[in-house]
């Protein structure tokens, strides 16, 4: 799913003009497709109400207004404005004059709230993409209306009032589904504001357009990706996936890490760790080989223990190394002995991510394929910057750092960033505030390093990883709330949210 900003859309339009296709031919497409679309999944909605503004978003709902006449639908048009629309918008207006009920929408009278009240379908065509400012009064008045209306409500390209730069949007339409022209937005994937948008789907305007610039999964595209499971499969299919984590104080980050892995469906699942937390450990964990090694006196990793995994470290499809491990001098240790020998792909979390932001260069010296996952706070600690500049330039920090030290980068938070070395980066469109928790990280150290095992590139294993954990907290939120959707539930979650990518929901 390509996320394309307001520029960048209107120099696509610009050149596909240039290439011989009229804006007027791009907003039959428009209208045309987006009234397709509604009959297509309304079939029974007879009456229609279809707010129109005077750019180019009115202008497809007039085309709208038109097709949906066509189809003996019963349409009124609500004017937001006692204006003309521009040149192209006040064509499509003129063909449907006398064909379709129109209503002045600065005057709110009886007969619009009447409409509006005895609606099937609301359609939302005032403001496009770009939108700044506050609506007006009026504005506000109808979509206020709509919003106690039992219609199913449907905005064109965006909810109008929308956008990622005002941080007032109350009064903004709200909709169940959202009809977006040729791409998708950032007001369709960033949060809060995607919650207002409802399910989005993409309509195409006639021509198509590639760009290597930021885009976004679809529930589709993840099942598309997901690790094929062929009937007469064994276990060496799946992989064999080594996780290197826990101590005294942290035991539970291991077990949690561990679970999220054999919950992905890795073929083997190996745990390395201190001996000392061997019997709680254990107690929770069934499936899994154990790895336990030498402890300090602090309850962490032994500066030997690298010696006791350096024979079979070639052997596993993929390694996560980091959660609650500390950063004693035989977490030290271990982390560099493995960053410089192990050839494939490693996931490093947490701890691992702190000791690194000592010693940078570390990641230079590694030939494996590496992904960071560092939350806000640790990539300050890699980068040297606050914790506020991270959170205000997501993107591009992570696009800078993924290329500067040659590895992905998963940057965790509200619309986590995975960014690659190559220049890709990706939005991850899921996730609600039931992961804000400790431990919700190793959950996705696992996840990852499972799908990373079972033959998904550590980009792709990243971004299918950061999509299935985000739905997972989304589903564990919508049973348990956010106050209540522990780790352990956010866990059991992860079928469900398995069922709904594979399902098409």
């Amino acid at each position: 799913m390509l996320i394309l900003t307001p520029e960048e859309i209107r120099k696509a339009e610009d050149t596909a003009n240039k290439g011989g296709l009229s804006y007027e031919e791009m907003m039959e497409s428009a209208g045309s497709g987006s009234a397709e679309y509604i009959l297509k999944n309304y079939p029974d909605a007879k009456n229609f109400v279809i707010f129109c503004g005077k750019g180019k978003n009115g202008g497809d709902g007039f085309v709208i207004a038109r097709y949906l006449n066509e189809c003996d639908k019963n349409v009124s048009v609500i004017l937001a404005f006692n204006s003309h629309s521009d040149e192209l918008s006040e064509k499509n207006k003129k063909r449907i004059d006398g064909l379709v009920n129109f209503s002045d929408g600065t005057k709110l009278t009886k007969r619009i709230s009447s409409l509006i009240q005895n609606a099937d379908i609301i359609i939302d065509a005032v403001f496009g993409i770009g939108f700044k400012g506050s609506l007006p009064e009026n504005i506000k008045h109808l979509f206020a209306l709509s919003k106690e209306s039992k219609a199913v409500k449907i905005a064109i390209d965006i909810p109008s009032g929308l956008s990622c730069e005002n941080e007032n949007f109350s009064d903004c339409f709200k909709a169940d589904e959202t009809l977006s022209m040729l791409c998708f937005k950032k007001e369709h994937i960033y949060k809060p504001y995607s919650d207002l948008c409802g399910k989005v789907t993409v309509i195409p305007i006639g021509f198509s357009y590639i760009s290597d610039g930021i885009q976004a999964k679809s529930a589709g595209e993840i099942k598309a990706m997901l690790p094929k499971r062929p009937f007469d499969a064994n276990k060496g299919t799946f992989g064999k996936a080594l996780i290197i984590s826990g101590s005294y104080k942290m035991p539970g980050a291991c077990v949690i890490a561990t679970k999220g892995a054999l919950t992905m469906g890795a073929g083997l699942t190996y745990l390395a760790f201190p001996d000392c937390i061997y019997n709680t450990v254990t107690a929770h964990l069934t499936e899994c080989v154990f790895r336990p090694l030498a402890s300090d006196k602090y309850g962490g990793f032994g500066e030997r223990s690298f010696a006791t995994l350096s024979e079979e470290l070639s052997s596993f499809s993929a390694v996560a190394i980091g959660p609650g491990m500390g950063t004693d001098a035989g977490a030290v240790k271990l982390l560099k002995s493995v960053i410089k020998s192990y050839t494939g792909k490693l996931i490093i979390d947490a701890d691992g991510i702190n000791i690194i932001s000592r010693n940078i260069d570390i990641l230079k010296e590694s030939k494996a394929d590496i992904v960071l996952t560092p939350h806000p706070g640790e990539m300050a600690r890699l980068t040297g910057l606050s914790v506020k500049e991270i959170n205000t330039d997501r993107i591009n920090i992570a696009s800078e750092f993924s290329q500067r030290m040659n590895v992905t980068v998963l940057l965790k938070g509200v619309n986590t960033v995975i960014a690659s070395p190559d220049g890709k980066v990706f939005i991850n469109p899921t996730g609600s505030d039931a992961l804000a928790r400790g431990g919700s990280g190793d959950l996705l150290t696992g996840i990852t390093v499972s799908l990373a095992c079972q033959n998904l590139s550590s980009f792709d294993a990243a971004v299918t990883g950061a999509y299935i954990h985000g739905l997972a907290g989304e589903t564990a939120k919508s049973l348990y709330t956010g106050y209540c959707a522990t780790v352990e539930r956010i866990y059991d979650c992860i079928p469900k949210a398995l069922s709904k990518i594979l399902s098409g929901q």
